[in-house]
């Protein structure tokens, strides 16, 4: 999920199906949304979920997702309608055009990159009803021998966009960076989101209630943005691009999507790399709190038993909590500089300390320089704190589609008391912005008029398709715990922790790179993961 920009309070805020189609290992029937053909063979909003990254990490994976872990699924618009029949579904169409972003150097376009429209209906239980158009780009192997299935890359937020924010940095040097050198390798924009028609991306200054009223005037289905049909969406782009199966990479959110299509739609499938997991049946807004207090606790005991640390920032942990207090009785003014070239002035909280705390923990290059961080802080040099602030600003969020998935699929499946609850034991001063996270999402989910995604959404994926999973040893949103619960009902799946990195692991370090590869060599083997012991933890600055 999209996580929000680092000690920042502003912008909008902030997953063994037998492998026989349709059905879960104890022989259920699932179906597809209505109407998919099945194939026999397999300034105060809230932070986003995911972590912007660098132009390097954003290739391979975009992204991260959880600003604070949210998504679930839960029953619905018909989308398991195991009952009526499929109704018959216009057909899905791949429409080339012009790619809309700038190419790498030495990429020719219609030769190493093809890029285009995938023409879907809006809401397949109204196959008569509105198209949208699903932007796509597909980077082609220059490999004489490709490998007949391609690495469909599944974005995370929900909301974050692929094109944009990845196409433009792959070149004819780095592209095997992204992809086995033997792959096509593939971008997609979800629906609403990034190039894909129509945008649910929120407009600058614009409140999250004239953001739902206007997207609503404007025609929109906004109970159509699910993952389920975003899961069909890719089943459809499959098959109108020719191939027979593709391994999946899901990152943060893309996870949950990920899982999503192993349960529905497994022959697409020659296999599927978890990255930071969020299991369809964790609650992702009720686990905020307590996964944020695991990923501060790693951070404070690894300075503590690092002596270099501990000699530098003493009683990091302690001097954190009284900082959050002192602050929010006395917030502190700083100046930065936005990505804009706008200059700006931020008032900033002990709340604010705490959500920035937990979002920087998303970026692996933050993590050295944390407890530096909070001990300029502490004695009144906002230098780095500034330069931190200014430089993660996002605008590439589509909030429409981040509140549509996430009304319908979390927060319809928890209660107010229970956030409430879920920030119980955890240290006071940490209390109040977990929880004012919380409750800002559940008051917007309030009017944002999402159906419960199916309650079958909700229960584990069984599958035995061939399945990495790698979670990161700091990371706030999808903790370690989280891979190894989807591990338990993968029944082909083999689950890495990696130390010293936030979320999402993949371009944090050649080890689980060269993790993923061997794995997508060979995914009925478990890959070679001895590197992982010669990790180093950060070495904090």
């Amino acid at each position: 999920m999209k996580d929000d920009n680092t000690f920042s309070d502003n912008g909008p805020p902030p997953t063994t199906s037998a492998h026989e189609r349709g059905k879960n290992s104890d022989g259920s029937t699932l179906s597809p949304p209505p109407g998919v053909p099945q194939d026999a063979p397999s300034s105060t909003d809230p932070p986003p979920m995911e972590r912007r990254l660098t132009p390097r990490h954003h290739v391979r994976l975009l992204l991260v997702a959880l600003v604070v872990v949210l998504v679930v699924l839960a029953g619905g618009y018909g989308v398991f309608r195991a009952i009526s029949p499929p109704t018959p579904q216009a057909s899905s169409a791949f429409q080339q055009i012009h790619c809309p972003f700038t190419l790498g150097l030495g990429l020719v376009e219609g030769k190493d990159v093809r890029c285009g429209f995938l023409v879907v209906p809006e809401d397949r239980s109204q196959p008569k009803g509105h198209t949208i158009r699903l932007a796509v780009a597909i980077f082609k192997t220059p490999n004489p021998n490709p490998a007949p299935d391609p690495l469909l890359v599944l974005g995370g937020g929900p909301g974050l966009p692929q094109l944009a924010t990845t196409g433009p940095f792959i070149n004819t040097g780095n592209l095997a960076f992204f992809a086995p050198p033997d792959r096509d390798y593939i971008l997609l924009d979800q629906r609403g989101v990034g190039y894909s028609q129509p945008s649910l991306r929120c407009l600058d200054n614009e409140t999250r209630r004239a953001c739902h009223d206007r997207l609503m005037k404007s025609g929109i289905n906004l109970n159509a943005y699910t993952t389920l049909e975003n899961a069909a969406d890719v089943h459809d782009l499959i098959r109108a691009l020719g191939y027979r199966q593709v391994n999946l990479d899901g990152i943060s959110y893309g996870t949950r999507l990920a899982l999503t299509i192993m349960r529905l739609y497994p022959a697409d499938l020659r296999s599927v790399v978890l990255d930071s997991v969020i299991p369809p049946q964790v609650n992702g807004f009720t686990s905020i709190p307590p996964s944020t207090l695991r990923a501060f606790d790693v951070l404070f005991q690894r300075c503590t038993t690092d002596s270099s640390c501990n000699a530098t920032y003493p009683h990091l942990q302690a001097v954190f909590y009284q900082l959050v207090a002192d602050l929010n009785t006395t917030p502190i003014t700083f100046d930065t500089t936005l990505q804009t070239g706008k200059t700006v002035t931020v008032k900033f909280t002990g709340n604010d300390l705490v959500l920035g705390l937990r979002q920087a923990l998303y970026t692996t290059g933050l993590i050295p320089q944390l407890p530096r961080v909070i001990f300029q802080i502490r004695q009144h040099d906002y230098t780095l704190l500034s330069r931190i602030y200014g430089s993660s600003s996002d605008d590439t969020m589509s909030w429409g589609l981040f509140y549509s998935v996430e009304c319908g699929e979390d927060m319809a499946f928890t209660t107010r008391h229970a956030l409430e609850t879920s920030v119980q034991g955890l240290p006071p001063q940490a209390q109040p912005a977990l929880l004012d996270l919380d409750l800002s999402f559940f008051s917007t989910c309030q009017f944002w008029e999402m159906k419960p995604v199916p309650a079958i959404q909700k229960e584990p994926v069984r599958s035995t398709i061939p399945t990495l999973i790698l979670q990161g040893e700091y990371d706030p949103a999808t903790p370690p715990a989280n891979g190894m619960l989807a591990a338990q009902t993968l029944r082909k799946s083999y689950f890495f922790l990696v130390p010293g990195v936030g979320h999402a692991v993949q371009a944090r370090s050649t080890c689980p790179d060269d993790i993923m590869r061997t794995f997508l060599e060979n995914p009925t083997a478990k890959p070679d993961a001895s590197c992982i012991s010669s990790m180093q933890e950060p070495t904090f600055t």
